[in-house]
Parts: C-alpha cells; sequence; structure tokens
C-alpha cells in the first residue's frame, strides 16, 4: 500500500484528486494541507510515501516546502504553471502535473510512482526529457491559423485561478462583439470562437472543450454552456456538450439511444440519451 498526502489550497482540486485516488485500491490517502505551514507539518508527522504537492499556496510555495520538510516522500506536482516544470525536477520530483490534467495523465503519473517506490530510483535524465517535452507540447499553441486570442491572466499571488471573474466575463456582452468563450490554458485565458469548439465534454466536476489541436480546461458547467450557446450546440448526453456543425454521423442503437461520431481527425464517437436522441431528431430528421 502507497501512503499518500495531498497539498493543494484550493478546494475543488483537493476534492478532484482525493475522487481520482480513490480509484486506485494501492494508494491510501493519509491526509491533506492547504499551506506550506501546514503542509510541512502534515508530511513530517504522517511520513507518507508520496505527496501531490502544489507549487503556489498560501504562506510560501512547494519548494519552501521540500526545503523545510524532515521526512522526503516522493513528489508528484500539481500546478496551471508550465514555468516550474524544469526546478522541479531539479528536485527529483517524480512527475509534473499540469492542470487540467486527464484521468489517463494522472494514472500514468501514479505508475511512475509505483514503478519509483518499488525500485527506491529518481527517474532517469532520458524520462525527464520526455516529460518535460510533453509538458512543453501540452501548452504549445495549436497549428495553423489560431482558434483563439490569447490574453495574459491578471494572476495576483494567488495564481490564475484567483481570478474566476476574469474566465466567467462574457465578451460578447457588451457593444455586440461576436461571442467568445474563455478557456485556460497554463496561465493564460484563451478566448476561442464558438464554431471552433467541436464539443464540450464533463470529467466529474471539471469541464473541457474540445478543438481541432487541444482539449482545454472551460470554468462553466455544461448547463451555463448550452444556455450561453444555444442553438448551436446540442446537449446530447448529461456528459457532452456537441457543436452541431462538426456532427458527422449518428449512430441508432437499441432502445432509442445512440452515439454521434464527430467530425474531428480521431472520428470521436459521443454518447447520445435515449431522451436526446428524440429532440435530435427534431433538429435532424432521419
Amino acid at each position: 500500500m502507497i501512503r499518500a498526502v495531498i497539498v493543494e489550497d484550493e478546494k475543488p482540486a483537493r476534492d478532484r484528486l482525493r475522487r481520482l485516488l480513490s480509484e486506485h485500491a494501492d494508494i491510501a490517502l493519509e491526509g491533506e494541507a492547504t499551506d506550506a505551514a501546514a503542509a510541512i507539518a502534515l508530511i513530517d508527522r504522517v511520513r507518507p510515501d508520496l505527496c501531490f504537492l502544489d507549487v503556489q499556496m498560501p504562506e510560501g510555495d512547494g519548494f519552501e516546502v521540500l526545503r523545510r520538510i524532515r521526512h522526503r516522500p516522493r513528489i508528484i506536482f500539481t500546478t496551471a504553471y508550465d514555468r516550474y516544470a524544469v526546478p522541479a525536477f531539479e528536485v527529483n520530483s517524480l512527475d509534473y502535473l499540469l492542470k487540467p490534467f486527464s484521468r489517463e495523465r494522472f494514472a500514468a503519473a501514479l505508475d511512475r510512482a509505483r514503478a519509483a517506490l518499488g525500485a527506491g530510483a529518481a527517474p532517469a535524465p532520458s524520462e525527464i526529457l520526455r516529460l518535460l517535452e510533453e509538458i512543453r507540447a501540452g501548452i504549445a499553441p495549436p497549428p495553423g491559423p489560431p482558434g483563439g486570442v490569447p490574453v495574459t491572466s491578471a494572476a495576483g499571488p494567488g495564481g490564475p485561478d484567483a481570478g474566476p471573474a476574469a474566465s466567467h466575463a462574457d465578451p460578447g456582452a457588451a457593444g455586440g462583439a461576436p461571442l467568445r468563450i474563455p478557456v485556460r490554458r497554463a496561465n493564460k485565458i484563451v478566448l476561442l470562437d464558438p464554431a471552433d469548439i467541436v464539443w464540450f465534454e464533463a470529467e466529474e466536476t471539471v469541464v473541457f472543450a474540445r478543438t481541432a489541436a487541444a482539449r482545454l480546461l472551460v470554468e462553466r458547467t455544461l448547463n451555463e454552456l448550452e444556455e450561453q450557446l444555444g442553438r448551436g450546440f446540442f446537449r446530447a448526453h448529461r456528459s457532452c456538450l456537441v457543436n452541431v456543425a462538426h456532427i458527422a454521423e449518428i449512430l441508432p442503437g437499441e432502445g432509442g439511444a445512440g452515439r454521434i461520431v464527430m467530425k474531428d481527425a480521431a472520428r470521436t464517437v459521443l454518447p447520445l440519451s435515449r431522451r436526446q436522441a428524440r429532440q435530435l431528431r427534431a433538429i435532424i430528421p432521419w
């Protein structure tokens, strides 16, 4: 059994880490901390095998925590900032999860932790370089004509997540300007044209926008997006809101439900509930 702790000052992020950890029977969560002083006390008291450590938090940061603790657990950084990746690996962290990260990416980090705890070794230099390239690729602008306008986040000491008002502002509300959807990419807010969004998907309490080239965090619920975007988007299922213009195929199934094939490169198949299938038939008769 791997004994783990979470150091994270934001409750939604703590809740999500807790839920993700609950899916792995070999991980035991031994405690949580929300600031640097509490993190140091927790780690030295509990002496965990593994620590999920945020970078920015009240009363210090993750690197200060590492300088002051006596017990040395394995570290997986979890942060919205890409710029700390190199320093993170310089202090022998196992992984660097750049928010928003997927369930699959989280599971890969746990696999890396299991391997390191079993072997008693830090990641090899080649593995660190691969992870750094992965992080850089995750924050790179999508290729081709830009689908959104980057806006530098006016973040204070609390980081980009400290300013929800900026991300929830409606750019289309003033002066009849075209509607844009604010999403997060690292420490920036990017304004997406709805036409470039193939679909929105909900993973637990987190919503992502899928474009042809990226998966980006949206700080709105699917219900809010459905109301805001209107008829151009269709709620195919409680977990997804699709751009009708990007639907390639409809696959009817038994019992009235079905599936929707999108026009992205992967031809992603999304669920279509029985109730929503009836409503979609009214929009696109088949």
